[in-house]
């Protein structure tokens, strides 16, 4: 591992910027290859994520520390900050306007990037989406809006019943041909109500699977979504680890 050290020219001051080539800690996800450029009074942190997953949302904060062992938490940071998806976890990036935070500093500096795992968050499921997952797989949309549940057997139901039903149709086609090939009159009488019978099942289970995917798609249209947050006046708080302060929240969904 080496350092490299690069002096950088602020308003007449020495900024001296130490680059580590990696920065890791045991919790994962790992905060890894972090760099820093200065250019225009702007800081660029650029910096790779490791271990977490591509949905996975991550609180990533900024610590700066300086060499004589003071800490700045820089405030005026855009970019790959706070609250963020893991995303490909490759190329993050940081920008820290030093002006806008009033920052001189004229001493070496190292940054450290912590990013805390908050899970997977749940994905939202429209009204419509839900529909076509119905449509294409009865039961599927259902189990979405309903966050689970065994409602896929309505699948196997209407697929059962429609193969079931072109089963007979095929049956039926075949015992037809060999009435009409069939020259004694009691065996012509027998494959045709064989016929009539075949037709009569093929028919009960289409119209069978017909109602079964209609239902689904009626029960889907009808069906709460878990998926969607609740309506109406919520109010918290919660800390800004970016900015340093407590943050109080007024937020309404309608």
């Amino acid at each position: 591992m080496r350092d490299f050290v690069k002096p950088l020219v602020k308003g007449g001051m020495s900024l001296l910027l130490l680059f580590v080539p990696f920065l890791s800690f045991s919790q994962s996800p790992e905060v890894k290859n972090v760099q820093l450029t200065e250019r225009n009074d702007t800081l660029s942190i650029t910096y790779d994520i490791e271990k977490c997953q591509r949905r996975e949302q991550l609180d990533v904060s900024v610590m700066v520390n300086l060499e004589s062992g003071k800490q700045i938490r820089p405030r005026a940071v855009t970019g790959d900050v706070g609250l963020i998806p893991c995303g490909k976890g490759k190329g993050k990036q940081i920008l820290w306007d030093l002006n806008r935070d009033q920052v001189f500093i004229n001493e070496k500096i190292t940054v450290d990037i912590d990013a805390i795992p908050l899970g997977i968050p749940e994905r939202f499921v429209s009204r419509g989406r839900a529909l076509w997952m119905s449509a294409l797989v009865p039961g599927l949309g259902i189990s979405k809006l309903n966050k689970g549940g065994a409602h896929w057997l309505l699948a196997i139901a209407t697929y059962g019943a429609a193969a079931g039903s072109a089963v007979f149709y095929f049956l039926a086609d075949d015992t037809y041909s060999s009435y009409l090939a069939e020259t004694d009159i009691d065996k012509r009488n027998a494959l045709y109500d064989k016929t009539e019978n075949q037709s009569m099942v093929s028919d009960v289970l289409l119209y069978t699977a017909g109602a079964v995917w209609l239902g689904n798609m009626i029960w889907t249209l009808v069906q709460p979504n878990k998926t969607k947050q609740a309506k109406g006046l919520t109010v918290g708080g919660t800390y800004d680890p970016v900015v340093g302060t407590p943050v109080f929240a007024v937020k309404y969904r309608f």
